[in-house]
């Protein structure tokens, strides 16, 4: 069916103040034309409604005294325009619902093979880069919401891992996702009765999509036709979730139905320690008390069960020399000693143990545990938290922490059975710590699980570096990035966390605030009276969904004073703040 037709309108009439906005977020005006008609048939349910009202009444607005700047969503930003938005939300909660748990890029080809497929033959179809910038202004919406968790509780059904797959799309196509979509909106539309996606994890996004959204019933069949979860227990389902093991996506109209349907029992929220390993380019959203079991399953009930001792004791080893790193005791002549890290108390000693605990809730019963390490010299800490280490190593013996000369070459690399190094994900907790010390998250934003598995990523890369060396050497490669992590980098990696992936380009060392994939990162000191004396302390990071506002203009980047490019189309606007001692350079 063509997007224009005898019930479409001839005229579209827009206000000068809101082709503004539009602009100012890169936004095509036909390009939102053309995604409202095409979303207009997902018929977005009262609680749908109610999701989406919450959803923008929880947008986080941080601005200056005098308005000019402001972090997360401008009150001139396009999605706050209500003449924009006057008929239907639901363009809007489909592709947010695409920018929570998928890249932008493939978010982007979704969006894209959507309109082409829809498309009648005299029917124009917006660029891709216009479909690009439609899904990027737009992205973050959710981010406050538990959308994210819902996607992760329906993919927690999936009774078969997901091992390492880097590239989605060479598994599933952005086509065959668009595909499903328009399915799943023939039957919220009423067209159909009923729709059966058979595949495998990503048919979680449907069923969350489904039930979030649309309000839709829904019921999942996991290994030998169980019948694992039912929104209306008792009721016809609407929709239909068929796990299996091949890779891909399937949609059909025909009921679902197995001649032996067994029944699980299972909670959506339940099964904590999950035996299945999920590493996927898709994400959704873990909440702090639950994070650990949630993303590391298996290995970390071995962790929090089995070896307790060794756990907190390396936690609370590392917190101690990383006291002595701070303030010069015991180690002086180590590369780490950094003076800088004295003012954030929350980054070693008593203070980083509280920091992990406070973030992480389920390890405070380790707490006890932790602390003993405190109590011990610099020295006798060092060869406790060696011990801890090699204990941990011996136990989990994959090809990650296993010694060069001791590990097989066919396992060089390889993680454990149970999915995730022992060791490693011990040392992510410390850098994870380290990270967030001096940070502070908008309400109601918790960690992407693809976030969180990125990060554990690049402690593995670490960890084989560190096999072998003394621990002075193992703490400058293992630690050393997030100890004395420059500026860039610091927002790179808060970004990572909360947006699922992290971001590679402009990131000059006079950045201030990134905006990455939904997720916006910047330094408390910019948006208050500047204070020269505070500028060598490790700066206070917040963490809000949306972007860089400068009234009416949306950006991705902003440093403080010119950036030095060779590029001449790399351009950076120049923004002058009052407050600030130069102007911001904003992307």
């Amino acid at each position: 069916m063509p997007f224009v037709d005898e019930s479409t309108t001839k005229e579209v009439s827009i206000g000068k103040s809101s082709l503004l906005r539009l602009s100012g977020a890169q936004v095509d005006p036909y390009t939102r034309y053309v995604a409202y008609l095409i979303f207009r048939k997902l018929n977005l349910s009262v609680k749908g409604q109610r999701h989406m009202n919450n959803a923008f009444a929880n947008l986080p607005i941080f601005t200056t005294d005098d308005q000019k700047l402001t972090f997360g969503w401008g009150f001139n930003h396009a999605v706050q325009d209500k003449v924009i938005h006057a008929e239907s939300y639901d363009h809007l909660a489909v592709a947010t619902a695409i920018g929570e748990s998928f890249h932008e890029v493939y978010g982007t080809k979704i969006l894209h093979e959507l309109a082409a497929s829809m498309a009648g033959p005299e029917d124009t179809t917006p660029h891709y880069a216009q479909w690009k910038s439609t899904l990027h202004s737009c992205n973050g919406i959710l981010a406050t919401t538990d959308f994210g968790q819902l996607v992760e509780d329906y993919l927690r059904l999936d009774p078969f891992s997901i091992r390492a797959v880097k590239n989605l799309e060479s598994i599933v196509s952005p086509k065959a996702v668009a595909q499903a979509l328009q399915a799943l909106m023939q039957v919220s539309g009423g067209h159909e009765k009923t729709v059966t996606f058979t595949g495998s994890g990503i048919i979680s996004w449907f069923g969350a999509l489904a039930e979030w959204h649309c309000d839709l019933r829904v019921e999942v069949y996991g290994k030998d036709a169980t019948l694992v979860h039912a929104t209306h227990k008792g009721q016809k389902p609407q929709v239909t979730l068929v796990f299996v093991e091949k890779p891909g996506i399937e949609v059909s109209f025909q009921p679902w139905y197995d001649t032996h349907v067994n029944l699980a029992g299972l909670n959506i929220s339940e099964n904590t320690y999950s035996s299945q390993v999920y590493i996927t380019p898709f994400s959704g959203r873990v909440a702090w008390q639950s994070l650990l079991p949630r993303v590391f399953g298996k290995s970390f009930h071995y962790l929090d069960h089995d070896e307790s001792k060794a756990f907190g004791g390396m936690i609370g080893g590392a917190a101690k020399l990383f006291e002595g790193l701070a303030l010069g005791k015991g180690h002086e002549e180590h590369a780490l000693v950094s003076t800088k890290n004295q003012s954030n108390t929350a980054s070693y000693g008593a203070g980083l143990i509280q920091t992990i605990t406070n973030w992480l809730p389920e390890l405070r019963r380790f707490q006890g545990r932790m602390e003993r390490a405190l109590k011990l010299t610099h020295e006798d800490a060092a060869i406790a938290y060696t011990e801890y280490l090699s204990k941990l190593r011996r136990t989990c013996h994959c090809g990650i922490c296993t010694a060069k000369d001791e590990v097989e070459k066919e396992k060089e690399g390889l993680p454990p059975s149970h999915g995730y190094c022992l060791a490693v994900i011990v040392e992510t907790i410390i850098s994870l710590g380290l990270v967030l010390s001096r940070m502070t998250v908008s309400p109601s934003i918790v960690p992407s699980r693809a976030g969180i598995q990125g990060f554990y990523n690049g402690q593995v890369q670490k960890r084989m570096e560190a096999r072998g060396l003394h621990w002075t050497e193992h703490f400058k490669l293992v630690y050393g990035n997030e100890w004395n992590a420059p500026d860039a980098r610091r927002l790179q990696k808060a970004v990572q966390i909360f947006a699922g992936s992290s971001p590679e380009k402009d990131l000059p060392s006079n950045v201030v605030a990134l905006s990455h994939e939904g997720i916006c990162a910047y330094f408390v000191t910019i948006g208050k009276p500047w204070d020269s004396t505070t500028q060598d302390q490790v700066k206070l990071i917040r963490i809000v969904s949306g972007g860089i506002n400068v009234r009416e203009k949306v950006f991705d980047r902003a440093a403080l004073g010119p950036v030095e490019t060779q590029d001449p189309d790399d351009f950076w606007e120049e923004v002058p703040i009052e407050h600030l001692p130069q102007s911001l350079f904003c992307k």
